[in-house]
């Protein structure tokens, strides 16, 4: 076949809709984000990541290395940032096929909603491996896509999943919660369907026709299609474990997965409800409005569940029991890794699959066609229509501007961080014995060294309202890659020994004079007496 007759091919599958479900999240990511593609910001993680191949076997993302090799490995954030736009658009266009989407309106707004929620500027924080992220999430979703779409999608969506699950496991959570979410719709289409008759809201998707499956046998596929995905996963990533003579690191709680016991189950349990609840109404001293959008996104998801309930004709106690599991599985799918590992912390780059709950409102109203003329028209039917619209657009702007305070806020961190070094630098260079000196050894901390996310709300992920050097490696990398100062770093253990010794003791803190002094060939900067 001929690179013109290719092309032709894949003209021929894009089809409107999907064109524009593409162009909206492109678009709309590109405005969103502008400011972060085009400026070079760094977090703790950043300055280690000027270029590094991603090989992360020991953190289980065996297949990360794939996904950032595409735009190289450099921290270049605008073709990273547009590798990321990239998918994420290839993402809302598999949304849009999942959820049989076809009203441009409720097209462009999931998008929005994808494209804007706080998980992606979390993600762009960590810029240099972004893509790969990203891609892990557009993976995720088409394994869903094709189990769901063809007869035997689900061996492809293994592959799919394995891969995503060997980028970034956390998204394995998303692929759950859009297959959550897809039951709920479909449960409720053909609860609203007369016996012998198709629904208009079944009717909406090409896909439900005479020759698709029952829907046990798409759910029989879908889990046949994570289970082997996973094992799939765990089979290549301990494989190249051992190929690499690594071993899985501790870092959150990657090492000490494990199958849960009882009183794990009931840790997770606990830990998922909390997080979950803490998303949408937490602090409980700020982000009043974010909490109030988040009331009215559950009060109008709430009414049109009870909506569907009451249009229900076929199977109604069981569709109501359903959808209730379905519903009540939402907040374990979106935490799930607490359930293999207790050790786990999660931060905002990990809860993209919560995104889907601001996009059940508009799926609810596309499933019920509340804006059918056909149906009966009444105040209470275009109020619910009306709300259900604005909690959407109005969480899309809130996410808006979350993302570009987060923005601002890595700026300053930069700009207090880079004057700080430069200022470090200057000291160092005026004293004593800096000529031979070839290690560096930063002692303390500066407050707030331990924050990884601020609470807007929510809680950013890569944001401070501080510096973004908290340890001594972070010091020498960056002095190494933006100053042109060349010191291998002290270890931790080195830095304990070190603060013992009854001269360092005795220095000042910074940045008194005397807080910076060469020491054995090594430059000693104090910075507090903390241990």
């Amino acid at each position: 076949m001929y690179p013109a007759d290719v092309i032709s091919k894949i003209r021929s599958t894009i089809t409107p809709d999907r064109k524009f479900a593409f162009l909206s999240a492109f678009g709309t990511g590109l405005l969103v984000h502008f400011y972060r593609l085009t400026n070079h910001l760094l977090t703790w993680d950043s300055v280690y990541n000027f270029y590094d191949p991603q090989n992360k076997v020991g953190h289980g993302r065996c297949f990360l290395t794939l996904g950032c090799g595409i735009s190289s490995y450099y921290d270049i954030q605008w073709i990273i940032g547009l590798f990321s736009l990239l998918w994420l658009s290839l993402t809302c266009v598999c949304l849009a096929e999942i959820f049989a989407l076809r009203r441009k309106g409720l097209i462009f707004l999931t998008s929005a909603i994808t494209v804007t929620f706080p998980s992606v500027a979390g993600t762009f924080a960590y810029m240099y491996t972004a893509d790969g992220y990203f891609l892990a999430q557009l993976t995720a979703t088409l394994a869903v896509l094709v189990t769901i779409r063809f007869r035997k999608g689900w061996i492809g969506g293994l592959f799919l999943l394995a891969f995503s699950y060997g980028s970034y496991q956390a998204y394995v959570s998303y692929a759950v919660m859009l297959i959550l979410t897809w039951l709920v719709l479909q449960i409720i289409r053909k609860g609203i369907a007369s016996e012998g008759s198709t629904s208009p809201a079944a009717s909406a998707d090409p896909a439900q026709t005479a020759a698709t499956p029952t829907l046990q046998v798409q759910t029989a596929r879908l889990l046949l299609m994570g289970i082997c995905g996973t094992v799939l996963y765990f089979i290549a990533n301990k494989v190249l474990v051992l190929l690499q003579h690594e071993t899985l690191a501790a870092y959150n709680g990657i090492g000490s997965m494990s199958v849960p016991g009882p009183s794990e189950c009931v840790v997770a349990v606990r830990n998922s409800l909390i997080d979950f609840a803490y998303f949408f109404f937490g602090p409980l001293d700020k982000g009043y409005l974010f909490k109030g959008i988040n009331i009215l996104l559950f009060v109008v998801l709430i009414t049109l569940v009870l909506i569907a309930w009451s249009r229900m004709k076929v199977c109604r106690i069981k569709g109501i029991l359903l959808t209730l599991l379905c519903f009540a599985a939402m907040p374990f799918a979106c935490f799930m890794i607490y359930f293999v590992s207790s050790d786990v912390r999660y931060y905002m780059l990990m809860e993209a699959g919560l995104s889907l709950i601001y996009l059940l409102p508009l799926l609810l109203y596309e499933t019920l066609h509340l804006y059918d003329d056909d149906e009966p028209r009444f105040v209470g039917k275009c109020i619910i229509s009306w709300l259900a619209i604005l909690a959407v657009i109005a969480s899309a702007f809130y996410f808006i501007i979350v993302d570009n305070i987060s923005y601002l806020y890595m700026t300053t961190s930069n700009e207090k961080t880079f004057y700080l070094l430069s200022r470090m630098a200057g000291v160092m260079e005026q004293t004593e014995g800096y000529e031979s000196a070839n290690r560096l050894a930063v002692i303390g901390h500066f407050d707030g060294y331990d924050d990884i996310d601020l609470n807007l709300p929510p809680a950013m992920a890569g944001v401070r309202d501080s510096y973004i050097v908290s340890e001594s490696a972070h010091y020498t990398a960056m002095f190494d890659t933006y100053y042109g100062i060349r010191l291998d770093t002290y270890t931790r253990d080195e830095i304990t020994s070190l603060q013992k010794e009854s001269d360092i003791m005795n220095m000042p803190c910074w940045p008194a004079p005397g807080s910076v002094k060469v020491k054995d060939h090594t430059v000693v900067i104090k910075i507090s007496d903390e241990k």
